[in-house]
This record gives C-alpha cells, structure tokens and sequence, in this order.
C-alpha cells in the first residue's frame, strides 16, 4: 500500500464565507503537511446570460468577483506562509472543479457548504454535493458555524 499524502489542495471560492472557512482549514492543512494550494473560481457563464445586462458586461462583472474572491483566498494563503496559485475559469462551477481536480491530480478538495435543506437539495442541487459525488479524490466539506 503506498503512503498516504497531501500535496495539491483544491479550494474553490465563489468569494463567500463559507469559501473562506473552508479556505482556512486548507491553508492549515496545507502548512502542516508541506501542500501546495490551488485556489479556483469558476465564472458560470449561465449567470451572466440571465443577468438581463449586455453578455460581455455580465461576464466582465462575474470576471472582477472572481478575482475578488481568488484574492480573498490568496490572503489566507498568504497570512498562514502556504504557496498558492490562482485559477479563473469559465463554466458550471461543480463540473469545472471536478475536470480541474483531475487535471492537476488533486489531493484533495476542500470546499465550503451552505448546508441546504434536503428539499433545496432536490429542487436546485448543491455545488459541494455534485463534487462530492463525482471528484476523482477525497472531498473536505466545510460547513461555516
């Protein structure tokens, strides 16, 4: 059996608390066990169409929040001494984490949940839900209390 370790730690934002929780507990891991993070927001390309403002303008603004919510991670990262690197991509949030996770072979997600009620969960889904069910490694959920 090869040994167990955590060197890449997947942390999507969408710029809320929850992210930032979740991002702590990250930046702890990842100082403790020597990883690296890799901080994602995803522009959801479907926001910016029912925005009801001109496409480019929606995505410039979609654009300018994820640099806002990268940064706020980056500063975590930052205050705990971690090495990180900054991803801004487009498309549907919890399909972009799970391609990206593979991509840079991932330890491990860590991302932040709102804790739907189980009717919220059937209507809409949840972004960490669908993660959970389909990331190609292990899945740190975060709840923020």
């Amino acid at each position: 059996m090869e040994e167990l370790k955590y060197t890449k730690l997947l942390v999507p934002t969408d710029g809320s608390d929850y992210s930032c929780k979740a991002a702590e507990h990250a930046a702890y891991l990842a100082r403790s066990l020597g990883a690296k993070i890799y901080i994602l927001n995803v522009v959801n390309v479907d926001l910016a169409f029912r925005s009801g403002i001109h496409y480019a303008e929606g995505m410039t603004e979609l654009r300018q929040a994820g640099n806002e919510a990268t940064g706020r991670i980056r500063q975590i990262c930052e205050k705990y001494g971690v090495e990180c690197e900054e991803f801004i991509l487009k498309g549907q949030p919890a399909d972009t984490i799970v391609r990206v996770s593979r991509e840079i072979c991932a330890s491990c997600i860590v991302i932040g949940s709102i804790g739907t009620s189980a009717i919220e969960r059937v209507l809409i889904g949840s972004t960490s839900e669908k993660v959970m069910r389909h990331a190609p490694c292990p899945v740190l959920l975060v709840r923020h209390r």
